[in-house]
């Protein structure tokens, strides 16, 4: 590896220091190449970003969970011999709607049955359709062009369903936690493909406990990337997103802020939003080009409020609320299992996401306050800390946790998101053919391309 000036030179560059990009250094520098990694940001860990209370307390304002399945996300952590803490999760959980507070403990409320008629019913019949998607193509099968010329709203609102406002409504609520973004904005073979990704369950998707979010870091996600750090040692340059990509038949060079950097080969690894605006010499293909500008994030607001102990559990709540008609529509227990204090986790989606930004920030808060006072109680009031985050704000996310497609993207331009350019190589969670949009997709991404790339080196 040689340095001259501002200008570097190493056998690979990678763009991004989230969890995609640094598990592809990684796995790079392990089998003895040189690598530079250029990062936008002042800090490691893209979408997962630990913030620490006054009393050491991790706070997981980014990416948090982990769950059954995620095979490579658990491999780095015993790599890294990093432990793993259950989410909280003991107790009765509540779903508000219309002003109304419902407790249960089973997987039904105890609400007028019939107002939430069919909901499980639709969700084991997306489940069942998925077995028909290929996780590795999805654009591929025989139904594809079919169940990607229509929304999931379209499907959930079709009349042969026959759901009630309150089930679609709720329904809403589930699939907005997931994806984000509307129900209009994806596609229906999209979420197919997503639960395909996922192990052909969605309820997987959306439980704690033998689910997506059954188990959190402990100590705080970040330190999964700050031990990738370790391994990897100086080679990442901060402060430098990068603005223009160069390839010929002989290198590729990066072009940041601060930086140059020549390599044999380049993955990039931030989202598509953010992929899409380099300037690529040559062009990217026009179905690349279309691809990353068709595949926003979707916009979600996290709240964390600090107590000094968990009180609802003294009422035998778990923490977990799911509330379809307000503006924060989830909440969970956040607390860690070594510390006294207790933590709530707090999301607002799509479209409320949007309504609270607009909002001045103390209104913001006094609206997130009063929801957790209707759910918990007046305690609920006086948190000792509250932070939030709006990752579409966020200069280099503009959105999470994943991108989405709209109607007619995967049949139209899908099967290009692996498929390298040149020199150049893609890495995101969104390119994963399993946990597409996790933690574990990232790390599974950053990988496959590591392997890509090693494959033609030892050819």
């Amino acid at each position: 590896m040689s340095v001259a000036a501002d200008h570097l030179e190493a056998d690979f560059c990678i763009v991004g220091a989230g969890f995609a990009g640094l598990t592809a250094a990684l796995r790079l520098t392990q089998a003895g190449y040189s690598v530079f990694v250029l990062e936008a940001r002042e800090r490691v860990g893209g979408k997962v970003w630990t913030h620490y209370l006054d009393d050491g307390t991790p706070v997981d304002m980014g990416g948090t969970f982990l769950g059954p399945t995620q095979d490579r996300i658990y491999a780095l952590l015993d790599e890294f011999d990093l432990s793993i803490t259950p989410t909280p999760n003991h107790g009765d959980s509540l779903i508000v709607y219309d002003n109304q507070v419902y407790r249960y403990s089973d997987d039904m409320p105890d609400l007028d049955a019939s107002k939430l008629a069919g909901v499980w019913e639709t969700l084991r019949t997306l489940s069942k359709m998925s077995a028909e998607v290929s996780n590795q193509s999805p654009w591929s099968g025989p139904r594809a062009k079919e169940w990607d010329s229509i929304t999931l709203a379209q499907f959930i609102d079709a009349p042969s369903r026959n759901l009630s406002e309150p089930a679609r409504a709720m329904l809403r609520a589930l699939f907005i936690s997931l994806f984000t973004c509307e129900l209009s904005e994806i596609s229906l073979l999209f979420v197919l493909f997503q639960i395909a990704a996922a192990g052909n369950d969605i309820e997987i998707q959306m439980r704690v406990e033998g689910g997506a979010d059954q188990d959190m870091v402990k100590g705080g996600m970040s330190l999964v990337a700050l031990k990738m750090v370790e391994k990897l040692g100086d080679c990442i340059i901060f402060s430098s997103p990068v603005t223009r990509i160069e390839q010929n038949e002989k290198c590729a060079t990066v072009f940041s802020s601060h930086v140059v950097v020549k390599a044999k080969q380049v993955v990039v690894a931030v989202p598509p939003n953010l992929a899409g605006a380099i300037e690529y010499s040559p062009s990217l293909p026009a179905t690349k080009t279309e691809l990353l500008r068709h595949m926003p994030a979707g916009r979600c607001i996290k709240f964390i409020t600090a107590y000094e102990t968990p009180f609802w559990r003294e009422e035998g709540l778990s923490g977990e609320v799911m509330a379809p008609d307000e503006f924060i529509q989830m909440t969970l227990d956040a607390s860690a299992p070594d510390k006294e204090s207790g933590l709530l986790m707090s999301f607002a989606f799509a479209r409320e996401a949007i309504l609270l930004q607009e909002m001045p920030p103390q209104l913001r808060k006094d609206t997130l306050l009063n929801e957790l006072e209707k759910r918990f109680g007046p305690k609920a009031q006086k948190p000792l800390q509250y932070f939030e985050h709006d990752w579409f704000q966020d200069r280099w996310t503009q959105g999470c946790h994943v991108a989405h497609t709209g109607a007619g993207v995967i049949t139209s331009f899908g099967h290009v998101i692996r498929e390298p350019f040149g020199r150049i190589y893609w890495a995101t969670s969104e390119t994963s053919t399993l946990w597409n949009g996790n933690i574990d997709g990232a790390v599974r991404a950053g990988e496959y391309a590591a392997r890509e790339i090693l494959a033609i080196e030892t050819i």
